[in-house]
C-alpha cells in the first residue's frame, strides 16, 4: 500500500500596507497563501481563477508549489480588509488530480470593480506556479493574463478578456481557448487552437488544428494546418507540409510562401478573398472554380492550362468558371480552390 500523501499546510500571510500605498492615496493590502504537494508524473494540476494573472515555471523538483496573491485596494482600511475576505480559495485532491479555484463573494448591488467619489477599489488575484515539466496542467482564467513561457506536458488553456503568452510548447496536446482577448505563441509542436474575437501572433507550428472567428490571425510558419477562418482576415508566412482551410467571410486571407515540400493544398472558400504565391516559376497543379467571382493567374510560356471558360458570351455570362492546369512540370504541390462569392488571385 502506498504511503499517504500529505500536503503542506496553508500559509497566510498577513494583510499588509503597500509602501507608499497606491495611486490616489488608496489603502491597499495583500494576503498570500501558498500550497506545495508532492506529485507523480501522472497527477495533473487543475487552476480556475478570475481577475489575476496566471503565470507559469517548471523546475526538477517532485512537487507543485502555487504562491497565490490577493491583493486589494480601497479607500480605507475597514473596506480593504472587507474586500480581502471576498475571496476565497478552494481546494481539493480527489485522484490524480490537483484542482485550486478563485471564489468572489461580490457585493451586493455594486460591481466587483469599481470608482466612487476618486476611491479605488478593487481586488486581483495572482498565481505563480512552479510544477514538474511531465505533469499534465489546466488553466482557466477570466480577466487575467495566462503566462506559459516553456512547457512539454499536456496542457489545456480556457482564456476569457485577457491574454494568452507562450514560448515553447513542446507537447503533442495543447488545447488553448482564448476569446475577447489575445494569444501570442512562438513555437507550437501541435495542438489545437480555438480564437474567438481575438487576436493570434503565432511564429511557428509543426501541426495545427485552428478556429478563428471574428479576430485577426498572423501565422508565421506551419508544417500541417487544418483551419476553419470566420469574419477574420488574416496571414500565414508559410505552409511546408500540407493545408486544408475552410474561409467564411474572411477578407484579405493569403499564404505568402509554399515551398516544394507541400504536398497538398485544399481551400474552400464563401464571400472571401484568396490570395496564393503561385507564379511562372511554380511547380504544381492546379485546380480552381469560382462562383460568382474572379480567377487572377500571371501569363506566361510556363503555365499550361487542361481546362478554362471559354470567352463566348452569346449564352450570356458564365456564373460558375472551372479552371485546371499546371505550372511547371505539375509534378509539384496539388492546389484545389473552390470559391463562392469572392475572388482567386495567383501572384
Amino acid at each position: 500500500m502506498d504511503a499517504p500523501r500529505v500536503d503542506a499546510p496553508r500559509v497566510d500571510a498577513p494583510g499588509v500596507d503597500a509602501p507608499g500605498g497606491p495611486e490616489g492615496g488608496a489603502v491597499e493590502k495583500r494576503k498570500t497563501i501558498i500550497k506545495m504537494y508532492d506529485v507523480t508524473p501522472k497527477d495533473n494540476l487543475v487552476i480556475d481563477n478570475q481577475y489575476g494573472k496566471v503565470n507559469v515555471a517548471l523546475w526538477d523538483k517532485d512537487e507543485i508549489r502555487v504562491q497565490i496573491t490577493i491583493t486589494a485596494n480601497a479607500g480605507s482600511d475597514d473596506k480593504v480588509q472587507d474586500n480581502l475576505a471576498l475571496v476565497d480559495i478552494e481546494e481539493r485532491r480527489v485522484g490524480d488530480q490537483i484542482m485550486l479555484r478563485t471564489q468572489i463573494r461580490k457585493p451586493a448591488a455594486s460591481a466587483w470593480m469599481w470608482a466612487s467619489n476618486n476611491e479605488k477599489n478593487n481586488v486581483k488575484i495572482d498565481y505563480d506556479i512552479s510544477m514538474p515539466r511531465r505533469n499534465p496542467l489546466n488553466v482557466r482564467n477570466q480577466f487575467g493574463t495566462t503566462n506559459i513561457p516553456a512547457f512539454s506536458a499536456p496542457l489545456t488553456v480556457h482564456s476569457r478578456y485577457g491574454s494568452f503568452y507562450a514560448n515553447d510548447l513542446q507537447s503533442r496536446q495543447n488545447t488553448i481557448d482564448v476569446a475577447y482577448g489575445k494569444a501570442e505563441i512562438k513555437n507550437l509542436e501541435s495542438g489545437k487552437l480555438d480564437i474567438a474575437y481575438s487576436s493570434l501572433e503565432l511564429d511557428k507550428a509543426n501541426v495545427l488544428i485552428l478556429s478563428n472567428k471574428s479576430g485577426s490571425m498572423n501565422i508565421g510558419e506551419v508544417g500541417k494546418l487544418d483551419a476553419d477562418i470566420g469574419y477574420s482576415g488574416g496571414k500565414v508566412g508559410t505552409v511546408r507540409e500540407s493545408g486544408k482551410i475552410r474561409l467564411s467571410f474572411a477578407s484579405g486571407f493569403r499564404i505568402d510562401q509554399l515551398p516544394k515540400s507541400v504536398d497538398n493544398l485544399d481551400i474552400q472558400a464563401n464571400y472571401s478573398t484568396v490570395t496564393l504565391p503561385i507564379t511562372e516559376s511554380s511547380d504544381c497543379n492546379f485546380d480552381v472554380t469560382v462562383s460568382y467571382g474572379g480567377f487572377q493567374y500571371p501569363t506566361g510560356q510556363n503555365i499550361h492550362f487542361f481546362l478554362q471558360p471559354d470567352n463566348n458570351d452569346s449564352k450570356g455570362p458564365k456564373l460558375i468558371k472551372q479552371y485546371s492546369g499546371k505550372v511547371g512540370n505539375g509534378s509539384g504541390t496539388k492546389v484545389k480552390v473552390v470559391s463562392k462569392y469572392g475572388s482567386v488571385r495567383f501572384k
